[in-house]
């Protein structure tokens, strides 16, 4: 399991605050991402009960997962860490930084798709301001394979929309929320940051970052992504509408009776790492 610390400095951290993303280079070496490329070959060899598939008739594959740790070691043994945990809470700002899960997301070669702009928040039931998403990039990652690209500021406005169904149809609704601004239509009024990624890179989110990515148009050049999710001290549970079955099914099954209200503390969501002076 990875132990040491990785060297984040004040700037990244008050950029991470101002932009709501950021990128770290060469948090994981080559044994490291090795490791975890195999158990991701593992996991999608034998796929949880909660694996979707948002491929489309005319693309290639676009497959994910989530809570993985707990049944591929491989994963386990890396991302339940004290780097990545102490990461997270030195950039939320965090005492305890809790594993929220794990959330594989690879498109194949040929899957042409885009992801559409969204924030995390509304399709997680939880409340609160801690929680950052790590994305570990498992393969070289630029524009033409699909690079994740942010909405600078967006985490701070204070606005949540809803949520929006990666399968293109209607299916999660929060007649709450507002619809999410025709992005696409309006680019040049954003600022939008985005990285080539090499293996073992990282890049960080705010849950209400507002992001998106387009489809895998290359030939042969997968995209493999590790999203790793994190929540600190104020985070608590709460369900939500147009949280996706996968994700308020997997909580019934793994952290059965949780509270709207109360804290997430339940074995799922392990104590990674905590602040000295706690």
């Amino acid at each position: 399991m990875p132990t040491t610390s990785y060297p984040l400095t004040d700037d990244q951290i008050a950029a991470y605050r101002t932009d709501g993303a950021i990128c770290l280079r060469r948090v994981f070496d080559p044994t490291e991402v090795s490791v975890l490329r195999s158990a991701v070959d593992d996991a999608m060899s034998q796929p949880g009960p909660f694996a979707q598939d948002f491929s489309t008739a005319n693309g290639g594959g676009f497959f994910a997962d989530l809570f993985m740790w707990n049944r591929v070691s491989g994963l386990r043994e890396i991302i339940v860490s004290a780097r990545l945990g102490e990461i997270a809470g030195r950039l939320i700002g965090a005492r305890q930084v809790r594993l929220f899960f794990d959330h594989l997301l690879v498109k194949e070669p040929g899957s042409y798709e885009p992801t559409p702009w969204h924030q995390d928040a509304p399709y997680w039931p939880i409340n609160g301001t801690q929680c950052c998403s790590i994305w570990i990039a498992l393969d070289t990652v630029t524009r033409d394979n699909g690079l994740v690209e942010y909405i600078c500021g967006t985490h701070s406005t204070g606005t949540l929309y809803g949520p929006k169904s990666f399968h293109g149809d209607s299916r999660l609704v929060d007649q709450d929320l507002k619809d999410l601004p025709d992005i696409e239509a309006g680019r040049n009024d954003y600022s939008i940051a985005s990285w080539d990624l090499e293996p073992g890179d990282v890049a960080i989110h705010d849950f209400r970052t507002i992001h998106g990515a387009p489809g895998n148009l290359t030939a042969k050049n997968r995209r493999r992504g590790l999203a790793v999710r994190w929540i600190g001290d104020d985070i608590v549970y709460r369900m939500r509408p147009g949280v996706p079955v996968p994700m308020s099914e997997s909580l019934k099954m793994l952290a059965p009776g949780l509270t709207d209200g109360e804290p997430l503390d339940h074995p799922t969501f392990p104590v990674v790492w905590e602040a000295a002076d706690r």
